[in-house]
């Protein structure tokens, strides 16, 4: 009797050990799906940054850039593609993966090229969109919950691609100083390490990237989002200056709007296609 009853404290232990660390990943999940920094519900919708100011030559040059009547636009299939947590909790420390996948299906969603210009407008291209994205978080509990402690940028990049497109380096300044760099998609950032800017800063994006057999060209987007009551927005792609065939420039001037908290979390990503449009692109946000 008494071995079958240590057998059962056992037993009863185990289970207890088991249900308490599916309840941990649970609330670590939680956090992060209303997470401002990782893109969960809670967020400030920003569309409002101005054109941007070309750092070489003009909107008009086809050499150095897409002509201004040339707009991008990004459509996903929304709600997104549920994410998927691999979540490893130690102590009062939580390590978690994040993976999840965005599609968009033409005709109506997917990316589009769209030309404004007087002598024939209309659709010129149209791509579907069959992205993955992988993020790397750091988490730390005390007694009001858990909190970020770190986490890298989100690595994008099209499944299946012939012709992978890879990021290696992206330089932001401000004023001509160097205020945030990335070279390694699985560096991990603090909440201070991010970039932060003012209203009406200049802000200077370098883009270094290599392709495989291709062409390349660098766009960045940001902030336009799916919300409840509103639907889908387009989310509008902005093409950098060529410096060369691997190297591009351009200048952004943040916007002097009015958020709802402030420092408000804006969202970017620095998007880079193989071919001008067809082949797939890996980008780090």
């Amino acid at each position: 009797m008494n071995c079958t009853k240590v057998l059962l404290l056992i037993v009863t232990a185990g289970a207890l050990i088991t249900r308490c660390a599916k309840n941990e990943k649970a609330e670590v999940e939680e956090f992060l799906d209303r997470c401002w920094f990782i893109g969960g519900e809670a967020r400030t919708s920003d569309d409002s940054t101005t054109t941007p100011q070309g750092s070489i030559g003009g909107p008009g040059l086809a050499l150095d850039t897409f002509p201004f009547y040339v707009k991008w636009v990004r459509r996903i299939e929304r709600p997104d593609t549920t994410r998927h947590y691999e979540i490893d909790v130690i102590g009062d420390s939580a390590f978690v993966t994040m993976t999840a996948y965005f599609k968009g299906t033409p005709p109506e969603y997917g990316i589009f090229v769209v030309s404004d210009s007087p002598v024939g407008s209309g659709l010129v291209m149209v791509r579907e969109i069959t992205d993955s994205v992988v993020r790397k978080i750091k988490c730390y509990r005390n007694d009001t919950g858990w909190h970020l402690v770190s986490m890298t940028v989100a690595d994008i990049y099209t499944v299946g691609t012939e012709h992978p497109v890879t990021i290696t380096r992206i330089e932001v300044r401000v004023g001509g100083i160097l205020v945030f760099t990335v070279n390694d998609p699985n560096t991990y950032f603090t909440k201070e390490q991010l970039p932060a800017f003012k209203p009406n800063d200049t802000v200077e994006v370098t883009v270094y990237c290599q392709a495989e057999g291709d062409s390349t060209w660098a766009f960045l987007h940001h902030g336009a989002e799916h919300r409840p009551g509103v639907g889908l927005k387009r989310h509008w792609r902005q093409p950098f200056y060529r410096d060369n065939t691997t190297t591009f420039k351009r200048t952004w001037i943040i916007a002097d709007d009015s958020v709802l908290v402030t420092p408000a979390v804006r969202y970017s990503a620095i998007d880079v296609l193989g071919h001008i449009f067809y082949s797939a692109s890996k980008m780090l946000t």
